[in-house]
């Protein structure tokens, strides 16, 4: 198996071309205050984190830290983790608590459709959802977003492919609260049906179509998206011809290790901040999952691959749970059939 996350150019997609998956990604950028606090205890710090959604459509995360974490500021694979990152960096600028920061972080998606229609992760538009009292779950009711961007590709003056800035962004489908995310204890909680319907102008210049396939163990996969930040160590760079992840568009290959029925798929695949939303595909090149959350110890991953089990939605659940194949035949023919199956589903 393929260690690594490679550029496109580097890693194919069976069945994919990389002009086609180049055209059809999506930067989904939502806007993220991050405001870190120290606290006296790993308990209090655990039992005060919590997530708020602001007037003007961002999220705020509270964060804390103690006086033991501090001291590890220096590890490379404590200062890995997207949070451990920034508080690292406000220790060393000594930094007055409680600080409040601009999050620097991201996800992915991709276009399902000819319309600019984008399928990504729930936990990406929650302070849309919240904004918008669409906690209940919303089909195919488009509400304008207030402080999500996105970003898509585009052929620049001198042919290469640049990222630039959606005009306009619409939170189309979201499933209700109590089926995006599990609560797993009094302070913790698990992301599920983790998924969102996106509209934006104007359209990706690509699209990629939709599989209802159940994956067995050991079927192999590809994954395109986003990673934000790791750190390899200089002799798997020398010998993979690998970049460390710098948000740029990356892909990495690997196998499902577990299925849960219908619903979810677990990888050893590689990846990073900045993944999340990311399309999973198949050998035929056909899109057969969304990458959701890691299980295992993603700061390790970040420095020796291999430590991250990956929980991805099945293209199936998305389908299914969004009705994705009735928003998508209504936005282009004005059918209100939601009976398609989800095979349908596609340009």
């Amino acid at each position: 198996m393929s260690e690594g996350m490679f550029d496109p150019s580097a890693l194919t997609i069976p069945g994919i071309d990389k002009e086609r998956l180049i055209a059809s990604m999506v930067r989904i950028l939502p806007r993220t205050i991050l405001v870190i606090d120290i606290a006296s205890s790993s308990e209090e710090a655990q039992a005060l984190a919590r997530n708020e959604a602001l007037p003007d459509g961002s999220e705020c995360w509270y964060r804390f830290f103690t006086a033991e974490d501090m001291k590890k500021i220096d590890d490379p694979v404590f200062a890995m983790g997207m949070v451990r990152y920034e508080f690292a960096q406000l220790v060393r600028r000594n930094a007055v608590w409680p600080a409040r920061i601009e999050l620097d972080g991201g996800g992915s998606g991709f276009a399902i459709s000819r319309d600019g229609y984008v399928l990504t992760n729930y936990h990406l538009v929650t302070s849309e959802v919240a904004n918008h009292q669409r906690e209940d779950g919303v089909e195919g009711v488009e509400t304008p977003c207030k402080t999500l961007r996105a970003q898509i590709a585009n052929r620049g003056a001198n042919g290469e492919w640049e990222w630039r800035d959606a005009q306009g962004v619409w939170l189309v489908s979201n499933p209700p609260t109590a089926r995006a995310v599990r609560k797993t204890g009094p302070h913790s909680a698990e992301l599920r049906e983790d998924t969102a319907l996106l509209r934006i102008e104007p359209a990706p210049q690509a699209w990629l179509e939709l599989s209802d396939r159940i994956m067995t163990p050991g079927a192999p996969v590809w994954m395109a998206g986003f990673p934000l930040r790791s750190a390899r160590h200089e002799q798997k760079l020398s010998e993979l011809n690998y970049t460390d992840a710098d948000g740029s568009l990356r892909v990495s290959s690997g196998k499902v290790t577990a299925v849960e029925e219908t619903d979810y798929f677990t990888t050893d695949l590689d990846g990073s901040m900045g993944n999340s939303g990311s399309p999973v595909f198949d050998a035929d090149g056909q899109v057969v999952g969304m990458f959701s959350r890691a299980t295992g110890d993603g700061p390790r991953n970040a420095f020796e691959y291999g430590y991250t089990p990956r929980v991805h939605v099945t293209a199936k659940l998305a389908a299914s749970g969004l009705k994705l194949a009735a928003v998508l035949d209504r936005g282009i023919t004005g059918s209100e059939d939601a009976s398609l199956p989800v095979s349908n589903v596609r340009p």
